[in-house]
């Protein structure tokens, strides 16, 4: 049974524009969400985690939450941190 919340989503989301909108923010909230998963199986702290790769723990913590902005040599220094390579890829749309 839906609940007020998912009617209310299933309303917006039937317009195209804010479907794609909210397509674009929930991969980019998935990325900080890897990035924070990562950092938690290595056992480091946000602390511990920011000074390896010199960054404050505030904007690590932004880097997370808010991913959109990060530049990529924070992502390259933050994926080897944790033993990872970053790999970013374009890969076509499927019809």
């Amino acid at each position: 049974m839906k609940n007020a919340w998912d009617s209310y989503l299933d309303q917006q989301l039937a317009d195209p524009t804010v479907r794609q909108a909210f397509e674009e923010e929930t991969k980019v909230l998935g990325i900080g969400l890897q990035l924070a998963d990562q950092r938690k199986r290595q056992g480091l702290t946000q602390a511990e985690l920011a000074k390896k790769i010199g960054t404050s723990t505030p904007q690590l913590s932004r880097t997370e939450r808010r991913p959109e902005n990060v530049n990529m040599r924070t992502l390259i220094r933050y994926a080897e941190a944790v033993g990872m390579s970053l790999d970013v890829r374009l890969v076509a749309k499927k019809a």
